[in-house]
């Protein structure tokens, strides 16, 4: 009788489980693991019999619709791996996210893209003696008090003019605060979207219209700006600024991406749409 009893249970699992195939439901992933991929990582499967995909990770939650089968979730990535949930119905499917790192803490870049921003709407003469400043130490206690008058109003007067500057380039500038993956900027540069997760800034996408590339003007808006954004994560503008030059000019013209640049540690892939070239910083 227990031979008949054992029997039955499994006939019972079995057919439960035939049942469960015959309605063709699954949520499946490509793999176990992911990693970064620009700012995010992506996240792709398969979910027959469902309409949406459900998802919970560290860095926020939401839904994805399900296209022939197939669905693409992306989750920004952090400084910590996420344990992502995957939900369809009544399936459930997890998988991780490694983690990436950051390309420095987002007040500290952002200050110093900034300072250089500013920088860039000085009078010529004042950005002079900011950089003689810089280079020499004065101490005062040794000066006259005529050159010690002549000193207080010279700092007064370089204040001034970076106060002007940096209100007239406020729309250039990065926000003081920032949290999430969204848009941070959009100038005659380019637009800028920002991945900062916990303070740390994790990835920039740099984006610029094609055509707007012909445009003298809007060529140097857009090399300015991509300088700086170099410069304030550590990279060598310069250098990356000639590699992307030679990379393009090299590129054949079916082709979408370029070969990574790294400068410094720091990592800038280029792809390219029919209307817009994107350059994602990450380290």
């Amino acid at each position: 009788m227990k031979h008949i009893k054992r029997v039955g249970a499994l006939g019972l699992v079995l057919t439960s489980a035939l049942v469960l195939a015959g309605c063709g439901k699954t949520l499946t992933t490509t793999k176990t693991t992911y990693q970064q991929s620009g700012m995010v990582a992506v996240i792709k499967g398969e979910a027959k019999g469902a309409s949406r995909v459900h998802y919970r990770a560290a860095t926020g939650d939401g839904s994805v619709k399900v296209n022939s089968g197939a669905y693409v979730i992306t989750v920004p990535v952090t400084t910590k791996a996420q344990s992502v949930r995957l939900m369809a119905g009544d399936l459930d499917h997890r998988v991780t996210v490694k983690a990436a790192q950051s390309l420095g803490a987002y007040k500290t870049v952002a200050a110093k893209y900034n300072q250089a921003i500013i920088a860039t709407a000085l009078p010529k003469d004042v950005q002079k003696q900011l950089k003689q400043a810089g280079k020499t130490k004065v101490d005062a206690s040794q000066l006259t008090p005529a050159q010690q008058a002549a000193m207080v109003k010279q700092q007064q007067a370089l204040q001034a003019a970076m106060a002007k500057a940096s209100a007239a380039t406020k729309a250039k500038q990065l926000p003081a605060t920032f949290s999430g993956l969204k848009q941070a900027l959009k100038t005659s540069g380019g637009t800028v979207r920002l991945n900062v997760q916990g303070g740390q800034l994790m990835g920039i996408t740099d984006m610029v219209p094609v055509k707007a590339l012909k445009d003298k003007q809007a060529q140097a808006a857009f090399g300015t700006q991509f300088g700086l954004l170099a410069n304030a994560v550590g990279a060598d503008a310069q250098k990356v600024a000639k590699a992307f030059q030679k990379a393009t000019s090299d590129k054949d013209s079916s082709s979408t991406t370029i070969d990574t640049i790294t400068s410094h540690g720091v990592k800038f892939d280029v792809g390219f749409s029919a209307t817009t070239l994107f350059i994602y910083i990450t380290k």
